[in-house]
């Protein structure tokens, strides 16, 4: 974790234990939303923070390059600023669908068509979520755009978020799953290299205050 990305850009131990603490309480958050829409307990994994390469960030986006994802991105601005997205497989994002609209026999056509219009408003109340704790948390005021919906490989999804020169990024990711339905997905966070220096220096302010 602490491997350097170009002189002075590096997350410590105390950073990252930091970082993940936040995400846990930003999706815990979101996790609460989700689980009223769907009726569903949300179960959530431990977040993960790397600071990685864009083709480890492909990687990670999904391991099988040419498997279509589901994703809401939601770009972000402050005082750091970089993309949040949720992310589904394809497949996941319409028994999602089925489960929001509570007919478990809607034909997949149907499905296709109230697709982009259910995942676009899961992924605004779930970002929006996550990015307001993270706000607040912070003591910062984080404005976003509306969220986009995106069909397409990880190399589309991650060609939408960040610039084709940037070779690093840093990659926040939190899973979740609502294991009575057979339903995961993820929740992302991706930062260019010149947000990542802003996003140190909040994390280290954070921490100040708090050893203060």
């Amino acid at each position: 974790m602490g491997d350097t990305l170009q002189p002075n850009i590096t997350l410590n131990e105390l950073e990252c234990d930091a970082i993940t603490e936040l995400l846990n309480i930003g999706m815990g958050q979101a996790a609460s939303s989700l689980s009223e829409m769907v009726h569903e307990e949300v179960k959530l994994a431990i977040p993960s923070v790397e600071l990685i390469s864009r083709p480890e960030a492909l990687a990670r986006l999904n391991g099988h390059l040419q498997r279509r994802i589901a994703a809401v991105k939601q770009h972000f601005e402050g005082p750091f600023w970089g993309d949040a997205m949720l992310l589904f497989p394809q497949e996941k994002s319409l028994e999602l669908v089925r489960t929001l609209m509570r007919d478990d026999d809607m034909p997949l056509a149907m499905l296709t068509e109230l697709e982009q219009d259910a995942l676009t408003e899961v992924g605004n109340i779930i970002l929006n979520s996550c990015l307001g704790s993270l706000a607040n948390i912070l003591a910062h005021e984080l404005t976003s755009d509306l969220p986009v919906f995106i069909s397409g490989t990880a190399k589309e999804v991650l060609d939408a978020c960040v610039p084709q020169g940037d070779d690093m990024v840093l990659f926040l990711r939190m899973d979740f799953a609502l294991q009575a339905k057979d339903i995961s997905g993820y929740v992302a966070f991706v930062l260019e290299i010149p947000s990542i220096e802003q996003f140190k220096c909040s994390i280290d302010n954070y921490l100040g205050g708090i050893v203060n």
